[in-house]
C-alpha cells in the first residue's frame, strides 16, 4: 500500500446506503508512466489504496476519472477498473476524438460509458473539441463529463445546450464562493438540468470554499440550491486522492455535511445510490 501523501479520512458518523456510488475519484499507479510535460507529478494512490478508502467511508461502487498525467493512455484507468472490480466500478475515459470504431469498442469492453472534456486554466483551449467529441460520444452511447472553468461555462451556453448527449458537469461547475446560486453558471447549468439530459456532481467543495471545515457553510449553501432543482439529477464524489491540494480534505466530513445538507433519507439515498446506478449503469 502506498504511504506518505494519502488523504487519511476519519470515519464518517453517516453510514452510507447499500450501493452508495463514489462518482469521481482517479488512480496513479507508477506501472504506468505519465505524460512527459504532465502538468503535476503525485505519488502512487493505486486502486488498492483506493479499494482501502472506499471501505472507510463505508462506499460499495465507485467511478474512475481519467487523469490529466496519463493523457488520452486510459491504460491505468482500465487496470484500475478491472482492479476494483467490474461489478463495482466504471471508467470515464480521456479521448482525442480521433479513435477508430475498435479503439473506442475496447475501451467499452474495459468499463468505460463517458469521456471527460478538460478545459480548466491552461487546457482551456480544449473547448475547440467540444462538438467532435460529443459526435464520438453519440456513436458509443456513452456520456459526455465537462470540467470547465466557470467562465466557459457561461460563454459556452448556447453550444452546450445544443449537444444531443447526457451530460455531466464536474464540481460544482467551479462556481465560486460567495456567489453561489447568484453567479450566471448556476442559471445556464440549471437550464441544462431541467431539459433533462445533465447530471451535476456535488464534489470537490473544498477547492472554492472560504468557510472551510468542518462546516463547510458555503458548500452547503450551493448543494441545497443543486438539490433543489433536480435531485434525481445530482451525483455526489470524493474526488480521492486530492493531488493538488498540499491540505488534504477529510472526506467523511463532507460526507456527513453533505447527508445533513440534503436533509432526507430517501434524497440522499437517491443522489449515492439510484442516480449513478441509472447513469453509470449499475446493477
Amino acid at each position: 500500500m502506498s504511504e506518505g501523501w494519502l488523504p487519511r479520512p476519519s470515519a464518517p458518523a453517516h453510514r452510507a446506503p447499500p450501493g452508495a456510488t463514489d462518482c469521481h475519484h482517479h488512480v496513479y499507479d507508477g506501472r504506468f508512466a505519465p505524460l512527459p510535460d504532465a502538468p503535476y507529478r503525485p505519488g502512487e494512490a493505486t486502486a488498492a489504496d483506493y479499494a482501502a478508502f472506499r471501505a472507510r467511508i463505508g462506499f460499495d461502487r465507485s467511478v474512475v476519472i481519467q487523469p490529466s498525467v496519463y493523457g488520452t493512455d486510459n491504460a491505468c484507468t482500465l487496470d484500475a477498473v478491472a482492479r476494483l472490480g467490474a461489478d463495482r466500478a466504471r471508467a470515464i475515459a480521456v479521448v482525442s476524438g480521433e479513435e477508430g470504431p475498435s479503439e473506442l469498442a475496447a475501451l467499452g469492453r474495459g468499463g468505460v460509458v463517458g469521456v471527460r472534456l478538460q478545459a480548466v486554466g491552461p487546457s482551456r483551449g480544449n473547448l475547440a473539441r467540444l462538438e467532435r467529441l460529443a459526435a464520438r460520444v453519440a456513436e458509443m452511447g456513452w456520456h459526455l463529463q465537462l470540467h470547465l472553468d466557470v467562465d466557459l461555462v457561461v460563454d459556452a451556453a448556447a453550444r452546450l445546450r445544443a449537444l444531443r448527449v447526457p451530460l455531466v458537469i464536474d464540481h460544482f461547475a467551479r462556481i465560486p464562493h460567495p456567489d453561489g446560486d447568484a453567479h450566471p453558471a448556476f442559471g445556464v447549468v440549471a437550464g441544462l438540468v431541467a431539459a433533462g439530459r445533465t447530471w451535476v456532481k456535488l464534489s470537490a467543495g473544498y477547492h472554492f470554499s472560504r468557510s472551510g471545515p468542518p462546516g463547510y457553510a458555503d458548500v452547503g449553501a450551493l448543494t441545497r440550491a443543486f438539490l433543489r432543482l433536480a435531485p434525481e439529477r445530482m451525483l455526489w464524489a470524493t474526488d480521492w486522492p486530492h493531488p493538488t491540494e498540499a491540505a488534504k480534505p477529510d472526506i467523511s466530513i463532507l460526507f456527513d455535511r453533505f447527508v445533513e445538507w440534503a436533509g432526507d433519507d430517501a434524497i440522499a439515498r437517491r443522489v449515492l445510490v439510484d442516480n449513478p446506478a441509472a447513469l453509470y449503469g449499475f446493477g
